[in-house]
């Protein structure tokens, strides 16, 4: 059925990775720290756009909450116009049944310009809302994109999906598995953490973006806990650099909408990142903010 799957390698180092993220910037901390690898690696990261994502906890509102959040980041980062932002879709009710929105005629638009060989890369730190329904809306797409998603629940995998961004928009998460798209499996993340005191010393004094960042933990009492996890950061990490985590590559399983596996189907092969190393991830995070303020 899908065995022309194609299965991603990231670029080797010293190459640009053009990207667009989508991102639930509101919904946690660690969106933002993830968004700062990001904007304070441009050796690696050729930003092409961001796709502010609605998020479960957010309500009717939470697309606008991620959007004006991601301005704010960007203002203190001293980012604002390295690339355009848009807002992306509601949650996806029906199989095969796509929602419009700028942010996934944005993922259409932009992933025509490249190509098989020269692929964009879209990283999904939030619901696959967007991700999915671009392809549903333009299959043609497929070929010329390679997608990270960010799903980690290592503790259940392969029987079943217990996260928070797949049971954001279920649906959206079946259709990535279902379809051809070259997909990477992020399910790894929770060791990335960084007790209060530690940013405080490290973090606080870089500048207006490590003093904002830092301060945000105040807002709340889960995000000053020594063992918050910093998840999305890793994906980020990842892709800089492929050596930091562990990975394999796996049978793309099919998802009941109770977020079971089903691993009896021939839908072709996905990467599943296992492990990260998280002392990696912050080396990288500092260096960027170090070398750029």
């Amino acid at each position: 059925m899908n065995n022309e799957r194609i299965i991603p390698q990231i670029p080797p180092k010293g190459e640009l990775i053009h990207l667009i993220i989508d991102s639930d910037v509101a919904n946690e901390i660690d969106d933002l720290y993830a968004l700062t690898i990001a904007f304070y690696h441009p050796e690696r990261f050729h930003i092409e756009g961001i796709v502010a994502t609605h998020f479960a906890t957010g309500g009717a509102g939470g697309k606008q909450l991620s959007y004006d959040v991601l301005q704010t980041l960007m203002e203190k980062a001293g980012k604002q116009g390295i690339c355009p932002t848009f807002i992306g879709s509601d949650p996806m009710q029906y199989i095969d049944t796509y929602n419009d929105s700028e942010g996934v005629d944005f993922i259409i638009e932009t992933a025509r310009k490249y190509s098989e060989d020269n692929p964009l890369w879209v990283v999904a730190i939030g619901a696959a809302t967007n991700l999915a329904c671009a392809v549903m809306k333009a299959p043609d797409i497929i070929p010329k994109v390679r997608f990270v998603f960010h799903s980690r629940c290592p503790q259940f995998w392969p029987e079943r999906s217990d996260q928070y961004n797949v049971y954001g928009d279920i649906i959206a998460a079946q259709t990535l598995l279902q379809k051809n798209v070259p997909l990477i499996w992020f399910d790894t993340g929770a060791d990335i953490c960084a007790d209060y005191a530690v940013t405080k010393e490290l973090l606080e004094p870089l500048g207006e973006i490590g003093k904002w960042l830092h301060q945000y933990r105040d807002n709340r009492d889960d995000f000053m806990r020594a063992d918050k996890g910093f998840f999305d950061m890793g994906d980020f990490a990842y892709l800089y650099d492929p050596s930091c985590a562990r990975s394999e590559v796996v049978d793309a399983p099919e998802m009941t909408r109770n977020m079971y596996f089903n691993h009896n189907h021939n839908l072709g092969k996905m990467v599943r990142v296992y492990d990260i190393d998280a002392d990696a991830v912050w080396k990288l995070f500092y260096d960027g903010i170090k070398n750029n303020i």
